[in-house]
């Protein structure tokens, strides 16, 4: 069965070469890798194309598209451009190293879902992680564990205030990427956009096994370490300046917007209840200081949060 793969390259010279082998060494060998440049200034660009020319698997996307889209718009593109035939797709980071089985068992995972669920059902499968250090030590076991990510129970709810999935370590089915279509510049992340989609109209399932080496460094998209902050992880290079009081208001900013346009785009396909939902979370950061805090309470977005952070939360919101 062949699987997809789309990786968004962005002065990745460094650590490309780590990936490239690893991907090379999966068990499961039936793959295709789509990869687009987002305007790297590095070696990035001639790592693909020699990988490309040694690998007919590989495929160098040029792209009409601004040569900078930021990494969410970047896949977002992808997806656009996967081949019509592409019956699963995995996402990729540049730095990450996935361990030999990743494919083979993430593909076991989702067609087990599909022979309970129908492949016409909107599924979305995602693992646990192994977080190291530049070098591939390990910092920790599991990122699910290390960032006090809780990856089930899942719904929408949940989900629009905080993503539980990372996309170095999704595959998502034909019918979700058929249902995703374009997504908007107001989506947060893709691999959570994906996740909100799955969430609401068909499943979200996790696999607690680590299947990708997930490496830190100063120029990660997004850090492992970001994940334990309330509401959002966010973008390294933002998080690094930012108080954890800035974070969540920005966090939540983030989250409210994309709650008003998955709420644009899939309204009508969501019961009252959600519409409801959505609909206020994403006038939260329009709300006065007290009615937001009060809209927080009432909206039940704080109980998964410990009593200590909850307070947090409500004071810095």
């Amino acid at each position: 069965m062949n699987v997809d793969v789309v990786c968004s390259v962005y002065n990745g010279a460094r650590f490309l070469p780590d990936f490239l082998r690893s991907l090379a060494n999966q068990t499961h060998a039936d793959w295709r890798l789509w990869v687009r440049d987002d305007g790297s200034c590095d070696e990035s660009v001639a790592l693909v194309r020699r990988q490309a020319a040694s690998d007919q698997r590989v495929h160098f996307l040029t792209s009409d598209a601004a040569s900078w889209l930021g990494a969410t718009q970047s896949f977002a593109w992808l997806l656009q451009h996967v081949p019509a035939d592409s019956a699963y797709v995995m996402f990729a980071d540049q730095d990450d190293v996935w361990l030999p089985r990743k494919i083979e068992q993430t593909l076991a995972a989702m067609q087990a879902a599909e022979a309970d669920l129908g492949r016409t059902t909107p599924i979305l499968v995602h693992t646990d992680l192994t977080v190291v250090d530049e070098s591939l030590n390990t910092v920790h076991s599991s990122f699910w564990q290390f960032a006090g990510l809780r990856a089930e129970p899942v719904s929408l709810r949940r989900l629009a205030v905080q993503n539980n999935t990372t996309g170095a370590a999704t595959m998502i089915n034909r019918s979700l990427l058929e249902l995703v279509g374009a997504i908007p510049r107001e989506a947060a992340y893709h691999d959570w956009w994906c996740a909100l989609v799955a969430a609401a109209f068909g499943r979200v399932i996790a696999v607690p096994i680590p299947t990708v080496l997930y490496r830190q460094h100063g120029a990660n998209a997004v850090g492992a370490s970001d994940a334990r902050l309330p509401w959002i992880r966010l973008p390294s290079a933002i998080a690094s300046r930012v108080t954890n009081t800035s974070h969540f208001r920005f966090g939540l900013r983030m989250s409210a917007a994309q709650a008003g346009a998955f709420l644009e785009r899939y309204g009508q396909r969501l019961s009252s209840e959600d519409r409801n939902f959505l609909r206020s979370y994403a006038a939260l950061p329009r709300q006065r200081l007290i009615q937001r805090k009060l809209d927080l309470l009432r909206l039940r977005t704080l109980p998964e949060h410990g009593l200590l952070q909850t307070l947090g939360i409500l004071l810095r919101g």
